[in-house]
């Protein structure tokens, strides 16, 4: 199997690297993997990961698929109930970021459809980007919503898209640098590009330590803080405007990572300590279970300019 290695950072190119923690896959393989991180930009990475072409036989695929509408036991159903409640949360930070109501949306990694429908029947043109073909079946079934291939994106219109949306898509991709170099050329001026993902200076994330479940090995390439996730896209001509928390996101994580600990009473313990981090991250976003990253496109000029002190 060949798996993505590093002699340098992959973000910002330092030969200096440590030892972060080692995680295990609990979902499926058991396997151990190691997270490093970069001791200039602070980057926390996983070491020796699948390659996107054997990524796949460590992805949940039926499991989150039987999700559609027909969730299993309480984290199951759990899981669901709030992924329909968030959806107007979702809608509502596009919208309110975005200055507009309707609009060209790229919902990249879009699963099962459920925020594409959900946006599509608020009014907004949306085009839905799934790697996988079981799900894209899902969603032309359950929606009528019909997604594309990742290898479609290169042939949607430049600069086409007021929004483009990455819901716990972006710390899967094997290339970002290359993905937001895309993002950057379907974006409108001054289009908006919001990345959701775990925060690895939450709160669970600092009390489960490596049985945190957000962690998610391999599956999870890259661990992001606010400062690293900043740095990266920032560099591809973008401005972080603000983030925004995902409240409910520290219950869910809390009962899974209780799970991977094998403690009893796992559903009880991790709303529990769901609720403390929630309140917690109340008081201090930043210490929010996942946040959601808000950029705009700069302008081209800005963007050139950007680009010419860096290479000077």
């Amino acid at each position: 199997m060949d798996n993505q290695t590093f002699s340098r950072c992959p973000l910002c190119g330092s030969p200096e690297t440590t030892f972060y923690s080692y995680c295990t896959d609990f979902a499926v393989s058991k396997e151990q993997f190691m997270l490093l991180r970069c001791t200039s930009c602070g980057l926390v990475f996983t070491d020796n990961a699948p390659d996107e072409q054997h990524m796949a036989s460590y992805d949940r695929l039926k499991h989150r698929l039987k999700l559609g509408d027909d969730p299993e036991g309480l984290t199951d159903r759990l899981f669901y109930r709030v992924r329909k409640s968030m959806l107007p949360r979702k809608a509502g930070i596009v919208e309110r970021c975005a200055y507009r109501s309707e609009g060209s949306l790229l919902n990249y990694g879009a699963k099962t459809g459920w925020f594409s429908n959900y946006m599509e029947k608020k009014g907004w043109k949306v085009t839905s980007v799934e790697n996988y073909h079981e799900e894209r079946l899902f969603s032309l079934e359950m929606f009528h919503h019909r997604m594309i291939d990742v290898a479609d994106v290169d042939n949607l219109k430049p600069e086409s898209f007021d929004v483009v949306t990455l819901w716990h898509v972006f710390e899967h991709i094997a290339n970002p640098h290359k993905l937001l170099d895309t993002f950057h050329s379907l974006l409108r001026p001054g289009g908006i590009l919001l990345i959701a993902c775990p925060n690895i200076r939450s709160a669970d994330a600092l009390h489960y330590g490596p049985y945190w479940a957000a962690y998610n090995v391999p599956r999870h390439r890259w661990h992001f803080d606010a400062m690293s996730i900043n740095r990266l896209v920032s560099a591809h001509g973008f401005t972080l405007m603000h983030h925004e928390r995902l409240p409910y996101d520290s219950f869910y994580i809390s009962i899974l990572s209780e799970k991977q600990m094998y403690h009893k009473l796992a559903f009880l313990r991790g709303m529990a300590f769901g609720f403390r981090s929630w309140m917690e991250s109340a008081v201090h976003r930043g210490r929010s279970s996942s946040l959601v990253y808000v950029f705009r496109k700069k302008n081209p000029l800005q963007y050139d300019q950007t680009k010419k002190e860096e290479e000077d």
